[in-house]
């Protein structure tokens, strides 16, 4: 018997199996796929490893500014992007695979299913035994009644990490993170892009001023972006996809290549757990759980994707080493705030209420500090001047929300984060000091205009 068992070996069955096996516990990890889960092998890390590719091809085309000639003529070759991206990949794998081996997790290759609250069937009938069972099995890709992914002209986000042989005309359902990324990565690898949306806004939910300029940025990059917008029937016919939209105003066709299915995710529970037990879902489908991420059956925990949104890895993470701490030393579980990013040059972060939500709270009282990149002296110079650091505070200053949209957006939204965690007013980050120059210190003139004391704007 094992003192933990971890169901999905995405993010949080690796991390949360080697924090608990690091603090005494025989801990093990069940997972029928590849180690790292979709995060590794098909999401976070080979689109991060093809917008890589997508930036420098940008960056390339914007050289001319700078003195550097023939940017404009650099091309790709799409089967090495493919065959780095595999290495990244298959480097990142053989690492958790050692991080495993070095701290005793036993790893189990194959599909298992939660049949008691202590007891782990295998495909192949074995049982294993397990003091607590976290169910951590992630997401899968959405589709939608009537557009069905085949994988070749039709495609989801895991086919679309193949970006060899390269389309001419991409149209991409759905202006989600997945989405607006993919629509990113191709536009810049040579295809000519169409992004079509049925909410009013590019990645849904988020703040909608940075989303705008996002969307606008977007465009100046030739991507065509149509929001609010229906997509109806999705046909192939000799080797082109023929669609049809709809939106408020008109109706219109088009024919593409390929299209990208990027409309969601959706919670892996099929032969997850005997039905008969007590674990129960929602609506959606996500499995239920109490404050602590406790399911309806005693010893068995559910984390990550599989519980609901945020559908974010390091949610997933950071929610497994709290069930390991819950188990060990009875801490209550409890629910930071968690910050969210789109890979986009620019890049959009974000955490904590939106300007919308913050309103409906505060109304008229509600403090909005903006600093534009434009102003900033570190944007002007490696010419990233596209972007608007926002933050929203109370009438007291504490701050509720933050929300960038520029370049390195997400590596600059911890200290952010860490206010909006912390219930952190904006003075007291003012007493930092950011080095000059850089694009952190716009986050402190964001800041700075909460409190009245913003320099450069």
């Amino acid at each position: 018997m094992v003192d933990i068992a971890f169901l999905g070996g995405g993010p949080a069955g690796y991390e949360g199996a080697i924090t608990a096996a690091r603090q005494g516990l025989k801990a093990l990890v069940v997972e029928k796929h590849k180690l790292g889960g979709t995060c590794l092998q098909w999401g976070c890390i080979p689109t991060k490893t093809l917008i890589h590719a997508a930036r420098m091809l940008q960056m390339a085309a914007g050289g001319r500014r700078y003195g550097l000639q023939g940017g404009e003529g650099v091309s790709l070759d799409p089967e090495a992007l493919d065959k780095q991206k595999d290495r990244v990949v298959s480097k990142l794998t053989r690492g958790i695979e050692f991080l495993l081996k070095e701290n005793a997790v036993e790893w189990e290759n194959g599909s298992g299913r939660v049949v008691a609250g202590d007891t782990i069937r295998m495909q192949d009938g074995r049982e294993i035994k397990a003091r607590h069972i976290v169910i951590a099995t992630g997401s899968r890709m959405a589709e939608l009644p009537h557009i069905k992914i085949d994988e070749e002209r039709i495609i989801g986000s895991r086919q679309a990490l193949n970006v060899s042989p390269l389309p001419g005309r991409l149209l991409v359902i759905g202006a989600g993170a997945i989405g607006i990324e993919n629509a990113f990565i191709y536009r810049w690898l040579g295809s000519e892009v169409t992004v079509v949306e049925l909410m009013d806004q590019i990645v849904p939910g988020s703040d909608m001023e940075v989303a705008a300029i996002l969307a606008a940025e977007m465009k100046k990059q030739k991507i065509r972006i149509h929001t609010a917008t229906r997509t109806g029937s999705v046909r192939v016919e000799n080797k082109v996809v023929k669609a049809e939209f709809e939106s408020a105003d008109k109706q219109w066709d088009g024919e593409f290549d390929k299209v990208l299915l990027a409309v969601g995710r959706r919670p892996v529970t099929m032969d997850v757990f005997d039905p008969a037990l007590p674990i129960q879902l929602d609506k959606q489908g996500f499995i239920q759980v109490d404050e602590n991420l406790k399911t309806g059956l005693e010893g068995v925990y559910a984390c990550g994707d599989v519980i609901g949104q945020p559908l974010l890895a390091h949610k997933a993470s950071h929610q497994a080493m709290a069930i390991v701490n819950h188990i060990l030393h009875g801490r209550p579980v409890h629910h930071h705030a968690v910050p969210a990013a789109v890979f986009t040059n620019p890049e959009m972060a974000s955490v904590g209420l939106t300007e919308k939500e913050a309103r409906e709270r505060y109304g008229d009282e509600l403090k909005v500090g903006r600093f534009p990149y434009a102003a900033g002296s570190r944007a002007n110079a490696v010419d990233e001047k596209a972007g608007l650091v926002k933050v929203l505070a109370a009438p007291d200053n504490t701050v509720l929300g933050a929300h960038i949209v520029g370049a390195e957006a997400a590596e600059l939204i911890p200290p952010l984060t860490l206010a909006v965690e912390k219930g952190m007013k904006a003075d007291d980050l003012l007493n930092l000091t950011f080095v000059h120059p850089t694009l952190g210190e716009n986050v402190w003139e964001a800041l700075a205009a909460i409190c009245g004391r913003a320099v450069h704007i």
